[in-house]
């Protein structure tokens, strides 16, 4: 039976490990603001550019007007036979179902795609772990003449990039578009998708599948699939931003 010296000794450990928790969650909830304020401050400027680049469509001629065919090689539309998809996770847990649930989006949309040749790009660590459990990495593949896939259909891992969401920098971005765009005009790829967790608010998020490549709408984001929150879901949202604003004051 534990004495009065071991029982107060107990009470001051528990009560200097509240102080460290209340201290955690005071910097969490301070991080989470200025995140969710980089977030919505960056969308101005995404849809201004969207306003310039519909602009500059309707004032030339995207496609030949003898044969039909489009002038830009992200235009033209092939049969879908090699398809790329980005899937973005976060590199930390403790997230709730943030990363679960897109990565079982991904699976998803891995089924939808059976009997196509799949490379994944993961970009975020628990994107890379999970899916390097499932599937082989492997170099991205190249055509033999005639625009023919080199193998089986097959699901693989040919990319992966870590610690990129601690400092987002547009050269990283540059390089990943530009890689993806050089494959898809040697016609290493038919089809380019990216899935991600839209951000609304902290109780509401989509999850979203988007076509980026071939473009099919100038200046529109193309959704193949998009997934609200549940009420489960929504309701562990809730009680977290409860915790996170009880810690702020």
């Amino acid at each position: 039976m534990a004495n009065l010296l071991d029982i107060r000794r107990r009470i001051r450990s528990v009560t200097n490990t509240r102080q460290i928790t209340k201290a955690m969650k005071m910097v969490s909830a301070a991080k989470l603001r200025r995140a969710q304020d980089r977030a919505l401050s960056a969308r101005p400027y995404a849809e201004m550019l969207t306003s310039v680049l519909r602009s500059l469509v309707s004032r030339a001629e995207i496609y030949d007007p003898e044969t039909g065919q489009p002038r830009h090689p992200l235009l033209a539309q092939r049969e879908e036979r090699n398809i790329l998809l980005i899937v973005l996770t976060g590199d930390k847990g403790l997230a709730g179902a943030f990363n679960t649930n897109i990565l079982k989006a991904a699976m998803r949309f891995l089924e939808s795609k059976r009997g196509k040749n799949v490379e994944i790009e993961a970009i975020g660590r628990k994107g890379r772990d999970f899916l390097r459990r499932r599937f082989p990495v492997a170099q991205p593949r190249t055509r033999q003449e005639g625009g023919e896939s080199t193998s089986e259909p097959s699901i693989t891992v040919v990319g992966e990039q870590i610690g990129v969401f601690n400092k987002i920098e547009y050269r990283l971005a540059g390089e990943i578009a530009e890689r993806i765009i050089q494959r898809y005009t040697a016609c290493d790829i038919d089809s380019a998708y990216v899935l991600f967790n839209e951000f609304k608010s902290v109780i509401s998020q989509r999850l979203i599948v988007e076509q980026i490549l071939p473009i099919e709408r100038i200046g529109e984001a193309v959704v193949r699939q998009a997934e609200e929150m549940d009420v489960r879901e929504r309701a562990k949202a809730v009680e977290g931003l409860s915790v996170a604003a009880r810690a702020r004051w």
